[in-house]
């Protein structure tokens, strides 16, 4: 037995097979909480190098609600959002397995929190994964709403 909310995400069951009540999640969850709780600098992760021909590309996509991150012409990762009253209610981040541990996570979350401060608006917080992001950079808990502040 499993639960979906009003955004369409799934509960996993715990080990009784019941939806736990602990929140929803997306594949990878875990570990893109840990990839984003880790420290910035890993010597042993495979990153795009300064050196890379291409280089990933973060952008906002106004029309689908998700914030991209692009790697010539495929996309690696996501951060999908909606937008309600004027504050942004962040759902989920979604990186492709074989994009996982290279920092792009991170990366992306902290453009789309930096492009949604240089907005002037503020965030709801539904995804356990920028949640994480953002209690390892507390910087950004400003632009949480006091009132709807999500998870």
């Amino acid at each position: 037995m499993s639960t979906h909310d009003q955004y369409g995400r799934f509960e996993f069951p715990d080990a009784a097979g019941y939806p736990d009540g602990a929140g929803f999640l997306d594949e990878g969850t875990a570990a893109l909480v840990d990839e984003v709780l880790a420290d910035a600098v890993r010597d042993s992760v495979d990153r795009p190098s300064a050196d890379a021909e291409s280089e990933v590309n973060v952008h906002r996509d106004d029309h689908n609600r998700l914030y991209t991150a692009v790697l010539e012409g495929t996309e690696l990762a996501n951060l999908r959002y909606d937008e309600v009253d004027g504050r942004v209610i962040v759902l989920t981040t979604t990186v492709a397995p074989e994009s996982r541990d290279r920092g792009i996570a991170p990366e992306l979350i902290a453009y789309a929190l930096d492009d949604i401060r240089d907005r002037g608006q503020q965030i709801t917080v539904y995804c356990r994964v920028v949640a994480a992001f953002i209690t390892a950079n507390p910087q950004y808990a400003d632009l949480i709403d006091a009132e709807h502040p999500g998870l």
